[in-house]
Formats: structure tokens, C-alpha cells, sequence
């Protein structure tokens, strides 16, 4: 009997969907021949993101037309206006790629469709006539519903050569994003089943409480979920049989489980962590000292800091955002060649996502071809006009800069700039210079926003003023944020602040605010009665480094650059859960992916807070209950005071992290004397159970037909 064909959509926003989805692949995959089906993965996210699964026989088909994308132009910034235009041009050609997806659905005969998270999987696979299962812990109706959130998320903002990297912060109106929202949740709603991960936020196309907008279900002052939120959070989870479901969406007439669809009652699973795991040979394993070793090298750490009782590890990964191919403006294909195409390299190495694909040389698949709307169309729905016709002219890579540090600043990939210690502006007997003028270092401007104290409110059918030239949309964001003038350096470090007295942050603290409510505590550099702590201070102490991750090529190439003392970059094809499983300490922001892969290795996170990314309240949760997290805020990651919360999450992870390591390696030994050597992890025995399930599932779906 042939076997079952399972196609697999996968989000291309962020290293989390393509990690999970890998993962859960290659059990379905790893299932005996008799169970096994065959696993088409679709995605905008580039093939290597998938090299576990497409070694064991996944089939990788590139898709950059299955779902649009929240644009942040760094790591921790959302922005609103931007993501609204993406969502409003991939919503005006969605019957298009809807269509080829249905087409293509029905050439290769699937017979399941899985989904994380994008909803036009889920909406081609009912209209193709093909059961559907949504594989997640959240989902973009509740994300883009978010976005008339109104907590300001109004930071000082970085400009280079006087663009701004962030603009504005203004809640869009719920009646703009209403009517495209709904659209969204009428495809996750065509959806059978729902797999639902740990980290979870409210599903509402599966649930009918709690129901959108999203922004109900938060507590804007504190921005955390309310109490009603979080006892739903807890039941869907432990006891889903007992909460209430929409109904099933029939198949079309036509289809043949058309008749199936009274009989069939949608459901709601709950699913173990899906995470990566750790590379297992003795020569490759984080583990045993081999491994750590292969690691450390390849991450040019000396021979002398491998150690593990002398050396602590701080990796600092911000990820990227969204995971594209490089775009070729109206590049054409038939939609025959596109259902074709495929790409199923063997024997793939295991790899990291550090690669920027905006500037990667690799040949870029060729995709859909838009058609420019007509006159007639525009003028009957002026709402619907746009200055973009794709959704794909829109580049939503976060901005970088070309040199990983100046004097002045540390530019961690995907992140704002920190405040680099090796400044010549920096020692206990120089005169206070402020973070503003530190940035003119380098040829950037920090210009600090005053408290927020309400906005007047806008018309309900107006978007704010000042969001239509100014939002910067362009497909070549290079023309816009041009990154050159930051490595124009003063002759003479000392002019820039001249005159400048010594101050303390309790003087600071009348002076700079970051706009949300909380003080923004700018740097004092010493001089006389200032506290020392204020001083930059990345690391808790000289038996500690870091590793960078996600350095592009233009910054490794880069000789000009000096980084700190002990600071290290990660190989650019370095795998994350081997380095998180290295590491001490990781820095960043949450995201699925980062946080999995930490509890997974009992490694304790510090992260900076992404508060427009409603995924992030439930990741928050999981984060506190399974793993160690510790939050830093932007004003400490940007001033580069980073010392006090680096060591808080040490200490309170240090005894479960050794225990974790003595388990690991006393595991290793046994392999390696010959026992066990082909036991898999609880987890992945977890996830290959559910594996089966869904197996099962689809058999029961189509039994009689």
C-alpha cells in the first residue's frame, strides 16, 4: 500500500515555527515503514532551517505566498503601521495563492494537512477537501488583533544619517483591523484538530472563550494576561474535553468527506514541548568534554577557558525575525512549476539560522507573479488601496549594521546597539558623557521620548497622521536606513560633550523616562560619588565570555571592529541547541524556539521584553514555570549594565544546570561503553507517540472512503 502524503505548512516568521516543525517531521518520519507517510514541507523559511526532517526524507518546497508577516525592525520592536500593510496586501491576492495551493493539495493526493501557523494551509486544506490540523501555541489573528493594543510601546529611538530604525508607536484602530483579522480566523477555523504546545495564549478559532480582539485579554498597565485569561490558559491545556469548541466547517459538496463532516467533532491535544535536540555523538555532544570542545573551537574560545568548573558561558542570541529568501521584484512562474518544485538534499549536516538571507548570494526560487490590481477594482473599495501590490515588496529583515562594534557601541546582531565598555569616553576619572552622545560616536543619534501621557484619541476610521510617507516601506531598505555614517568617528572622542559634569542616576532620574512608566536610567560613568555599577559592565567577572550569535559576513570580515575582552562569535552555521546546552546564561528575546531549546537544556534565559507580541505573555508563563527566566530592561541591555541580571539567572539555575550536565554526561559514558546507544530521549519518545496519534487520526478520518 502506498504510503499516506502529510504536507506540512510552516510560518516563515521566525526561527521557532522551522525548529518545531523539523522536529515533528522527523518522527513521523522516524515511525516504522508500515506507519510512516511521506512529508511534504512548505514554507518561505530556506531548506537548511529544515535539514534534521529533509535528511530523514522530508520533501522541502519553497512558498513565499502561504502567510504574511509582523515586520519588527529589531528584535524587540514591533511595528504597527508596517505589519498593517503586509497583512493588507497579502489579504488582497490571498485568492490567488489560495488557488495554487488547492491545485497543488490535490495533484500530490494529500491526505493530511499540518500547519504552524499559517491559516491559508488550513483554508486550502478544506477547500481541497483534505482534513487539517493546526500544530501551535498561537496564532496571527490574535497577533495582528493585538496590534490596537493600547500600551505605547514608545522607547527612545535610534536614527542613522537621520532615519529613524523606529518609528512612532500608534495603536491601530480596531475598525481597520476588524474586517482583516476575521479573515485570518476564518482560515484557522477550517482547521479539525488542534496539537496545542506549552506556551500557549488563547486559540480563539478553536475556543470560544475567550474571543477576539485580543487586547481583552490583557491587563494594559501591567501588560500580563488577567486572571480569567489564565485560568482559561490552564484548562484548555489540562482538561480541553471540558471546554466549549466551535463547531466543525463542513468540506465542500463536492469533496469526499463531504459527507463525514456532521460526524466529525473537532478536538484539542495537548502537545509536549516540541523542541531540537542536542546533537548525540560522543564527538559532537554538548555533554561530554569532546563535544564541548568541537564547540568551543569551532567558536575560536582558547584551549584554556573550555573548562566548565573555570569558564561560565553567556551566549547572546536575538535571532532574526523573519526567515526569507531574497527578493527579485516581479519574478514570474507558472503555477505548475511552483507545484513541482522541490528541493531534497541528503546527508545535510546539522545547521544553525544565523544566516541573513536578505544578503545571502543564493539563488532565490521563483515564485507567483502578482498582477497589478485595476482601476475599476481600486475605485469600488478605495479602503483596499495600497502602494504595494505584494506583500513581498515589503522587506521585513531587521536592520544591521556593518561592524559588529565601534568605539562606542556593541552591535549585537538583530539588536539595538549596547554600549561598548572599551570606549575611550569610559574610565572612573572621565567626565559623564551621556548614551546620546556616545551614539553621535558613531555617527547615531539617540533621542529619548518623553513620558507618555495619553494621545488624543483618533478618529475610529482614521489611521494616526504622520503613517502613510513616513512608515518607510521599500523593498530595498538600504535606501532607507543607509548604515555607513556610523563608522564616521570624531577626531577627537572628547569634543563631543563638552563641559559635562558628573552625575549619578538618582540625578538621571528626573531627567530621562522611557515613555511606558518605568525609569529609564541612563549610564554614569564614575567621577566623584557615583555609583560604580552604572558603569557598562557585560560580563559578572573575568572567568566568564560570550558568544555572539548570527554575525553576517560583512561582520566577520570586518577587521575594524574591536569586541570586549572574552567575547567570541558562534559559527555562522552553528546549532543552537548545542551552543544553549553549552551555555551558562542565554541572552535574548523570548521567542518559541530560544525558550524550548533552553528548558530542553536547562539553561536559564535573560530576556528582553517584546510587549506588542501578545505570543510572548504565554511564553512568559511557560518560561516561569519550566524553566529560570529573568527579564532585563531595554535601558540595562542598551547602557550595556547587564552584570546584575546575568547573575541572578545563574544563581538561581546553577544546581539544576550541573545536575543537568552530571545526568547527560554519566549518559554519554554508558554510550560510549557500549549501552543504549540507540535510546532516545523521554521527549522524543513523547513526540513520536503523538506522532502516532495523528497517524491514527487521519486513518479514522478517512476510514470508509
Amino acid at each position: 500500500m502506498a504510503s499516506s502524503c502529510y504536507v506540512y505548512y510552516c510560518s516563515g516568521h521566525g526561527f521557532g515555527h522551522g525548529t518545531r516543525v523539523s522536529a515533528f517531521a522527523s518522527q513521523f518520519l522516524s515511525l516504522p515503514e508500515d506507519e510512516r507517510p511521506v512529508v511534504h514541507i512548505v514554507s518561505s523559511a530556506p531548506s537548511h532551517v529544515f535539514c534534521d526532517s529533509i535528511a530523514l526524507g522530508a520533501r522541502y518546497r519553497y512558498a513565499d505566498w502561504i502567510d504574511p508577516v509582523i515586520v519588527q525592525p529589531l528584535a524587540y520592536r514591533v511595528d504597527r503601521q508596517k505589519s498593517l500593510e503586509v497583512l493588507k496586501a497579502f489579504l488582497q491576492n490571498k485568492d490567488k495563492f489560495l488557488e495554487t495551493e488547492c491545485q497543488w493539495l490535490t495533484s500530490i493526493k494529500a491526505r493530511c494537512v499540518l500547519s504552524d501557523a499559517a491559516f491559508l494551509g488550513c483554508l486550502a486544506a478544506k477547500t481541497a477537501g483534505v482534513p487539517s490540523i493546526l500544530v501551535t501555541n498561537f496564532t496571527f489573528d490574535s497577533v495582528y488583533s493585538y496590534l490596537a493594543t493600547t500600551y505605547i510601546d514608545e522607547q527612545h529611538s535610534t536614527y542613522i544619517s537621520g532615519n529613524t530604525l523606529s518609528s512612532s508607536d500608534v495603536p491601530v484602530p480596531r475598525s481597520f483591523l476588524e474586517p482583516l483579522v476575521s479573515q485570518i480566523h476564518a482560515g484557522y477555523r477550517c482547521a479539525d484538530l488542534l496539537l496545542l504546545l506549552p506556551g500557549h495564549i488563547p486559540i480563539p478559532s478553536f475556543s470560544n472563550q475567550p474571543s477576539l480582539p485580543a487586547t481583552d485579554w490583557v491587563d494594559s498597565q501591567k501588560n500580563r494576561f488577567s486572571a480569567q485569561v489564565i485560568e482559561h490558559l490552564l484548562r484548555l491545556r489540562e482538561t480541553p474535553f471540558k471546554c466549549t469548541l466551535h463547531d466543525h466547517i463542513p468540506f465542500p459538496p463536492a469533496t469526499a468527506l463531504a459527507q463525514k463532516s456532521a460526524s466529525i467533532p473537532r478536538k484539542v491535544l495537548p502537545m509536549p514541548l516540541l523542541v531540537r535536540s542536542p546533537s548525540s555523538s560522543v564527538e559532537r555532544s554538548p555533554y561530554t568534554p569532546e563535544g564541548r570542545a568541537w564547540i568551543l573551537e569551532s567558536a575560536n574560545v582558547p584551549l584554556e577557558k573550555h573548562d566548565p568548573e573555570t569558564t561560565r558561558i553567556l551566549v547572546v542570541s536575538f535571532g532574526g525575525q523573519v526567515l526569507k529568501w531574497p527578493r527579485t521584484h516581479h519574478s514570474a512562474v507558472s503555477a505548475q512549476i511552483q507545484m513541482e518544485g522541490c528541493d531534497t538534499p541528503t546527508n545535510t549536516p546539522k545547521m544553525g539560522l544565523g544566516i541573513n538571507w536578505k544578503n545571502s548570494k543564493t539563488p532565490r526560487p521563483s515564485q507567483i507573479e502578482i498582477p497589478s490590481p485595476n482601476a475599476s477594482t481600486l475605485a469600488m473599495n478605495p479602503a483596499n488601496s495600497l502602494r504595494f501590490k505584494d506583500h513581498r515588496d515589503i522587506d521585513p529583515q531587521p536592520i544591521s549594521s556593518p561592524r559588529l562594534a565601534t568605539p562606542s557601541h556593541i552591535w549585537i546582531p538583530g539588536a539595538p546597539p549596547v554600549v561598548n565598555p572599551l570606549s575611550p569616553t569610559i574610565s572612573p576619572s572621565s567626565s559623564w558623557i551621556s548614551s546620546s552622545s556616545w551614539d553621535r560616536l558613531a555617527g547615531v543619534d539617540v533621542v529619548h521620548s518623553p513620558p507618555y501621557s495619553g494621545r488624543p484619541k483618533e478618529k475610529e476610521n482614521e489611521l494616526p497622521s504622520g503613517t502613510s510617507s513616513s512608515s518607510g516601506l521599500n523593498a530595498d531598505s538600504s535606501s532607507i536606513f543607509p548604515l555607513t555614517d556610523m563608522v564616521n568617528i570624531p577626531a577627537s572622542l572628547r569634543e563631543v560633550s563638552p563641559g559635562a559634569v558628573p552625575q549619578c542616576k538618582e540625578n538621571l532620574d528626573k531627567m530621562y523616562h522611557d515613555g511606558v512608566g518605568s525609569r529609564l536610567e541612563d549610564m554614569s560613568l564614575g567621577g566623584d560619588g557615583c555609583n560604580e555599577m552604572d558603569h557598562p559592565q557585560l560580563l559578572p567577572e573575568s572567568s566568564w565570555i560570550a558568544i555572539i550569535c548570527g554575525a553576517s559576513d560583512e561582520q566577520r570580515l570586518d577587521t575594524s571592529s574591536t569586541l570586549p575582552e572574552n567575547f567570541y562569535l558562534a559559527p555562522k552555521d552553528v546549532y543552537m541547541p548545542d551552543l544553549t546546552a553549552v551555555a551558562d546564561v542565554l541572552l535574548g528575546k523570548l521567542g518559541y524556539g530560544t525558550v524550548a531549546e533552553c528548558i530542553d537544556a536547562g539553561t536559564p534565559m535573560v530576556y528582553v521584553s517584546r510587549p506588542l507580541f501578545v505570543e510572548e505573555l504565554g511564553l512568559r508563563v511557560l518560561l516561569e514555570n519550566e524553566g529560570v527566566g529573568v527579564e532585563m530592561s531595554r535601558a540595562e541591555y542598551e547602557s550595556g549594565r547587564w552584570v546584575e541580571r546575568v547573575k541572578e539567572a545563574w544563581e538561581k539555575a546553577r544546581v539544576a544546570k550541573e545536575w543537568k550536565r552530571r545526568v547527560e554526561g554519566g549518559e554519554k559514558k554508558n554510550v560510549i561503553n557500549g549501552n543504549g546507544a540507540d535510546r532516545i530521549t523521554e521527549r522524543e519518545a513523547e513526540i513520536r507517540d503523538m506522532a502516532r496519534v495523528v497517524v491514527d487520526w487521519v486513518e479514522d478520518f478517512w476510514q470508509g472512503i
